[in-house]
């Protein structure tokens, strides 16, 4: 099975989907692709796509680092920068450890601990910041 360049906000990304079992996506795709399974997450090629499970293995959210080719709607993608957020969305909000843009649910752009606050994501970040994980959650 090919990843797909599919992100669907609190669904799916790369055609995995949140409520999906591990086991099954890691059936389609170790052949295909390098697998490493942790206790509670699942790493697809060093990264493009880490798939976080419980216990049982039921998937609740998903990110990818920018080596992912897709996109949402030509807003959001992973590795794009602050320059980027500001010319593509037209609010930015810091939601839960993530960038949240325009009101869109379940995705956002990984925020890191020291920096998961903000009035403004250009009083916090330099303009050629790069932001290098998306994730799809609900």
């Amino acid at each position: 099975m090919d990843l797909t360049t599919s992100i669907v906000p609190q669904k799916s990304l790369g055609g995995i989907s949140i409520g999906e079992q591990i086991a099954d996506v890691i059936a389609r795709l170790s052949s295909d692709y390098t697998i490493e399974k942790r206790q509670k997450s699942t790493i697809i090629s060093g990264g493009l796509i880490t798939a976080y499970h419980d216990r049982s293995g039921l998937i609740s959210s998903l990110s990818c680092n920018s080596n992912f080719k897709g996109n949402y709607l030509n807003k959001l993608w992973p590795g794009m920068t602050v320059a980027d957020v500001m010319e593509y969305t037209s609010t930015q909000i810091a939601w839960s450890g993530f960038v949240q843009v325009d009101c869109i649910e379940g995705i956002g752009l990984s925020l890191t601990d020291d920096h998961d606050d903000f009035e403004s994501l250009t009083d916090e970040f330099d303009s050629s910041y790069v932001f290098e994980e998306l994730w799809v959650y609900v």
